[in-house]
């Protein structure tokens, strides 16, 4: 039984439809938006699951990523003063050195660089997923039928998408 794969520029398998020939059609697209750098394939060539099958432009991936991990440091160095100055803040008014009200403060301030930091954790999670989106792997092992993509393509999230790779697997 042979299966076709239609790859389009996503990391995941968006479906599985059998023809006739006892064929599955599965269209393949990246899972984010971005323009095609690189397809690592020719028509023929045989691939192995998990073999990388188009790229996109990874420099906007990769300053994201940076970015988003250097905001993680940072808002880390203010979470950890925070709290040292909420934990000071705490000590004087139990040394009936200041009042509530700068303990409230304190309390607020390093709650909200707690906020702060988390969200710069999710944004981190979220710039690296999208790092590891930018590159189209082969689900399965198979034969490169065709390739209607090109080099300089623009995936767009937000409209149809079109077949780059098309992959036949036993």
């Amino acid at each position: 039984m042979k299966k076709t794969f239609y790859c389009v520029l996503m990391a995941t398998c968006l479906m599985a439809l059998p023809s006739t020939s006892w064929a599955a059609d599965r269209a393949l697209a990246f899972a984010v938006s971005g323009v095609v750098a690189d397809i690592k394939v020719q028509p023929g060539a045989s691939v192995a699951q998990g073999d990388v099958l188009a790229v996109l432009d990874l420099a906007p991936f990769q300053a994201r990523a940076q970015a988003a991990d250097a905001a993680v440091k940072a808002t880390k160095v203010i979470l950890d003063l925070a709290s040292r100055r909420l934990q000071q803040t705490q000590e004087l008014f139990d040394a009936l050195s200041t009042s509530a009200e700068q303990v409230e403060l304190a309390q607020t301030t390093q709650a909200n660089a707690k906020m702060a930091y988390e969200n710069a954790r999710r944004d981190a999670a979220l710039a690296a997923w999208k790092l590891g989106r930018a590159t189209l792997k082969a689900p399965t092992a198979g034969t490169v039928a065709s390739i209607p993509g090109y080099v300089g393509q623009v995936v767009n999230l937000n409209a149809e998408t079109l077949a780059v790779v098309v992959v036949n697997t036993p």
